[in-house]
């Protein structure tokens, strides 16, 4: 690892437009974390969205025998061979899963995570009214809106609450609740706008790969080359005269240009000293910008987390990979680069010293179905999380592992019934990041209808 000086990091990095204000708002008043409460030690969460669906099935599945080959009889052609699987050697940590599960072959690296106790799998997760059997959906118990729909499941992800609609997502009411006073600098995105983020007092800061000059007038295109730089002065003495302005579009666009200003001369010195990693891949055929470089932009930006102001105890960081909608494939590029991508960020968050501090988690809009289409699968229900750093209690599966078998009694038609609901299992990360049990019912207003069993995989 070396470090850049902060003129050749600018020239790949871009402090971009705002997006909504994401989970890193809740830290505010530290007095109101636990963690911080009892040490202060440095905290952040990278939550990494697989947009479209992923496929778990083909990625943690039964090794035994007569397990196996219900499983195969249900996947057919898209089934994995038994004997290419990569063995996964865990304790049972709720004591209902089988002890024979493995992984995809091209997954070594999360394998390795996982077998150094750095990587806990989440099992059977999802969104839920309430806790939820097939007898249930047969009586016509109450479900989630619009199930198997990508914007409408994404979207109560985000939201937290798979009951009532929204107006805030789950990051933005942490930030209200625990940062009262505005404090930008602890939310980041280098995976665009999402509604995690959405309705916060504060906006996160997007980093993106892109030129950011020094000048922050040139940001804006009023550099010495449009007319100089008296000509941005003239444009920001407009900009806050009308911040206070009657017509409230030109007010709100004002105040917002005035702030993203003063923003970036607050900023100006913050990738001194950043540091450069290898290993970062940028993958192949990637839509949009690849998970590789986003997590390589993460780590940067933790190598320079005492150079944001006022030196935040707490980030929580979003990521977008996308390409998981497999109606057409079994997701076998998509879970490599996966595997391949959080083990280089996970090395390169031990050669920064914070392994035990930085906490990385996996949601995806829902699982996909268990048999296949012909060519792939459809759009699913439950689904599998992984969480991976020094402070998870890895090298386990918690939850209920499904039973993958046609007919199952896990299954309503042919998509998985969640067994842990979505909030049970963001809450259990927010409580490690310092949350209490009456700020994670506020948080996650529907929390309380799946009992008071926390998951237990962080430390």
């Amino acid at each position: 690892m070396r470090h850049l000086n902060r003129r050749d990091f600018l020239k790949r990095s871009l402090i971009g437009a705002a997006s909504a204000s994401p989970l890193l708002t809740m830290l505010g008043s530290l007095q109101h974390l636990e963690a911080a409460q009892s040490g202060g030690a440095y905290k952040a969460i990278v939550c990494i969205l697989l947009e479209g669906g992923a496929d778990v099935f083909n990625m943690v599945l039964p090794t035994q025998s007569h397990h196996y080959n219900n499983y195969y009889s249900a996947r057919q052609e898209i089934a994995l061979p038994q004997d290419t699987l990569l063995p996964l050697n865990h304790t049972n940590a709720n004591g209902n899963n089988p002890l024979h599960y493995g992984m995809r072959d091209n997954m070594q690296q999360m394998q390795q995570l996982f077998q150094r106790k750095e990587l806990a799998i989440i099992a059977n997760i999802g969104t839920l009214v309430q806790p939820t059997t097939l007898e249930d959906i047969n009586n016509g118990f109450p479900l989630p809106t619009q199930l198997f729909s990508h914007n409408t499941q994404r979207a109560l992800w985000m939201m937290g609450n798979a009951k009532d609609v929204e107006n805030k997502g789950w990051a933005a009411r942490c930030g209200n609740l625990f940062y009262p006073i505005p404090n930008p600098y602890v939310n980041i995105t280098v995976g665009g706008n999402n509604m995690m983020q959405l309705g916060g007092i504060t906006e996160a800061i997007a980093f993106d790969d892109a030129y950011i000059s020094p000048n922050t007038m040139r940001y804006y295109g009023f550099g010495p080359e449009s007319g100089g730089s008296e000509l941005g002065n003239v444009y920001q003495n407009i900009y806050e005269a009308h911040q206070n302005s009657h017509h409230k579009l030109m007010a709100a666009f004002t105040r917002r240009r005035v702030n993203k200003l003063n923003q970036n001369v607050a900023l100006k010195g913050l990738f001194d000293n950043v540091a450069q990693f290898n290993g970062f891949d940028n993958g192949v055929h990637e839509s949009g910008r690849s998970l590789g470089r986003q997590l390589e932009l993460v780590a940067q930006i933790l190598s320079i987390r005492n150079n944001f102001p006022g030196q935040r105890k707490r980030q929580i960081i979003f990521v977008n990979h996308r390409g998981w909608d497999t109606h057409a494939s079994d997701n076998k590029h998509q879970v490599n680069y996966l595997s391949d991508s959080l083990g280089t960020f996970q090395d390169a968050i031990t050669s920064l010293g914070i392994a035990n501090n930085v906490t990385t988690f996996t949601i995806s809009d829902f699982g996909r179905s268990l048999t296949s289409n012909g060519n792939g699968t459809d759009h699913g229900w439950g689904t599998h999380g992984f969480v991976m750093g020094g402070a998870v209690n890895g090298g386990d599966i918690y939850g209920t592992m499904p039973a993958l078998y046609r007919d199952s009694e896990d299954m309503w038609g042919n998509r998985m019934i969640p067994t842990t609901s979505m909030e049970h299992y963001l809450a259990a990360i927010v409580q490690w990041f310092g949350a209490n049990d009456g700020e994670l019912n506020t948080i996650f207003p529907n929390l309380h209808t799946f009992g008071t069993n926390h998951l237990n995989f962080m430390r």
